[in-house]
């Protein structure tokens, strides 16, 4: 039984090598890695969008944040309420995503996922995790609104949910000053 089963193998094992003899190697089989690595790598930056989707229109791609004007920033996190309902507010207002649009860049940065955000400011570069900056924030609400100058200059904090999202919004647009004293973590920011 043994020799037959050799015998067997031995044949099954020949017409593997006869059938694959023309020396080419498909090279569709045979994974250097990279590829996947790429993909996996290019999947994980956008993990986030599928959280604000529906407001996708209004918020620009968080791997790189640009200081070219005022920046607001909404911290987000999944299966939380009040996000929800911040971004439904959102979605609704066709006027409200215009205003945010025109006065500044703005971000929706969900807090669920870990991701390198790459912060173009003042002719410098900085690559900081999304735990980072909420923590730089003292993020421990979700939703926490930030409202930045393009100076880097905290504008306005709000840590939490508000139906007036619109005349908070306009407001913040309004001043040129900060609305509260950031001085400490303006130092913060500015030594990213």
């Amino acid at each position: 039984m043994k020799q037959e089963f050799n015998i067997f193998f031995t044949i099954l094992f020949s017409l593997l090598f006869i059938s694959c003899s023309d020396n080419k190697i498909d090279s569709t089989l045979i994974s250097s890695g990279s590829t996947m690595d790429s993909q996996a790598r290019e999947a994980e930056k956008n993990l986030d969008k599928a959280s604000y989707i529906d407001v996708a229109d209004v918020f620009l791609d968080t791997n790189e944040i640009n200081f070219n004007k005022d920046v607001l920033i909404i911290f987000g996190k999944n299966h939380c309420k009040y996000c929800d309902n911040l971004k439904d507010i959102i979605k609704k207002d066709e006027n409200l995503k215009q205003i945010m649009k025109d006065n500044f860049n703005p971000y929706y940065i969900n807090t669920s996922y870990l991701k390198t955000h790459l912060i173009n400011f003042n002719d410098r570069q900085s690559r900081v995790n999304t735990s980072d900056i909420a923590q730089l924030f003292a993020v421990d609400f979700t939703p926490s609104i930030v409202f930045l100058s393009k100076n880097g200059d905290v504008k306005y904090l709000f840590p939490g949910f508000t139906p007036r999202f619109k005349d908070l919004v306009l407001d913040v647009t309004k001043k040129d000053s900060a609305m509260g004293q950031y001085e400490d973590l303006n130092k913060k920011i500015h030594n990213l």
